[in-house]
């Protein structure tokens, strides 16, 4: 065998290993990582919905087998009492000791409900769109039916190009269903302040 052939065939193995590592490599770098979700729950200062929605927190809980993210939402009313959050993250914990929960205390209404969850997004790099390397985490919101159609609407205002599922609880709150034509005529206002106060215009 002559040396310029022996070169050759090391020259071809080398390229092989090269390939073979590059491949393995470049897979490894590019795998999907697991599907992920971040459960939200709105608090509500009438203790019935609020359960009714903690309840179905709980159904939810129990029915999926995506690993989870929970985020709590809701301040006080009057800047005295125990925030909305607080009081569900006791309940939660007394049923599920070991979920690891973050909390947003500061909450009045559902617009700085939103804005505070996209700000807190944005401080922890979530992932909200599919890339090469990453799935973007489902984002589920837990509220009561009543309250979609505007949740979503401020939502959709303020945290634009993200996509929500839903979990919704059921309410036979006559009253509150009555009230959102009212509570829809002020979305754009609420949407509009809650920008103002957390300087996002």
């Amino acid at each position: 065998m002559t040396a310029f052939l022996y070169f050759n065939i090391l020259l071809s193995m080398a390229i092989c290993y090269m390939s073979v590592i590059y491949v393995t490599t470049t897979s490894m770098m590019y795998q999907p990582q697991e599907e992920k979700q971040i459960i939200v729950l709105l608090g509500c200062n009438n203790q019935e919905i609020q359960n009714q929605r903690i309840q179905s927190l709980f159904e939810y809980i129990e029915s999926t087998t995506v690993p989870f993210t929970l985020y709590l939402s809701g301040g006080s009313k009057d800047g005295n009492t125990e925030s909305e959050a607080s009081i569900m993250r006791k309940k939660i914990h007394k049923i599920y000791p070991n979920i690891s929960i973050y909390v947003d205390m500061e909450s009045t209404n559902t617009a700085e409900n939103f804005i505070n969850l996209h700000n807190w997004i944005q401080e922890n790099n979530v992932q909200t769109e599919d890339n090469n390397v990453n799935k973007k985490e489902k984002i589920v919101i837990t509220t009561s039916d009543f309250h979609k159609e505007r949740a979503e609407k401020i939502f959709t205002g303020l945290v634009p190009n993200v996509t929500l599922e839903w979990n919704l609880s059921k309410s036979n709150c006559e009253w509150c269903w009555e009230a959102e034509p009212i509570h829809m005529k002020n979305v754009d206002t609420d949407i509009a302040r809650a920008l103002y106060v957390h300087h996002q215009i």
